[in-house]
């Protein structure tokens, strides 16, 4: 039997999503939390990257830790010297921050928005691409810089039925909701057949290669 895999995702990096990299690690799971790393807030909350601590913590823990870009701005609106900007001062800081890791790190782009320009220069710099919305929403065809992802709101739409036979990679996406609809989700999952590991690690399995590998 093929396996298959759930991804859960943490956008943006707010200082919460610190005691929900706890929780998770007592609950035995891992997650993937994409982190802007230019900015000290965002949307009025205050966000993880300036406390170095914390998130070498996260780290530490077994969680991945992945870029949102340096600034948080829609990439297609932006010209290629642009994009590689936000690419590049992303991983300096995310190397400064993780001790100048040598792997390649994930992304995430901002509002979901990309094409095929963006991916160009995404893919020079990041080993996948995980995006919002319609797009692949159930992931299924994998194609690593156009991973799909879902919202809760738009999971718990479907029949569970539906979930427990749907393809092998499950992407779900988080920004500020609470820790206890975090654990409850969990909990619901760990009834169906599917793997609660990083995206890295889903991928570096569904896709058979050791370049997502951690």
């Amino acid at each position: 039997m093929s396996p298959k895999y759930v991804s859960l995702c943490f956008d943006d990096g707010y200082l919460e999503h610190y005691k929900i990299a706890k929780a998770l690690y007592k609950l035995d799971v891992v997650a993937t939390f994409f982190m802007i790393t230019g900015l000290s807030e965002y949307r009025g909350k205050k966000l993880l990257i300036k406390d170095v601590k914390l998130v070498r913590e996260i780290d530490d823990l077994g969680h991945e830790i992945a870029s949102h870009t340096h600034l948080h701005r829609n990439l297609t609106l932006l010209s290629d010297k642009e994009v590689e900007e936000e690419c590049r001062k992303s991983i300096e800081v995310l190397d400064s921050v993780l001790r100048g890791r040598t792997d390649a790190y994930g992304f995430a782009y901002p509002y979901g928005a990309y094409n095929e320009r963006v991916i160009s220069v995404i893919s020079r710099y990041f080993k996948y691409g995980r995006t919002m919305g319609k797009t692949n929403r159930w992931n299924t065809t994998i194609d690593r810089f156009k991973i799909g992802s879902m919202g809760l709101r738009h999971l718990i739409k479907y029949p569970f039925k539906r979930f427990k036979d749907n393809p092998r990679l499950i992407v779900i996406t988080f920004h500020d909701e609470n820790i206890l609809v975090v654990r409850s989700l969990v909990q619901l999952l760990r009834i169906t057949d599917f793997k609660i590991v990083t995206l890295a690690k889903a991928l570096s399995s569904l896709l058979d290669t050791h370049v997502f590998d951690q």
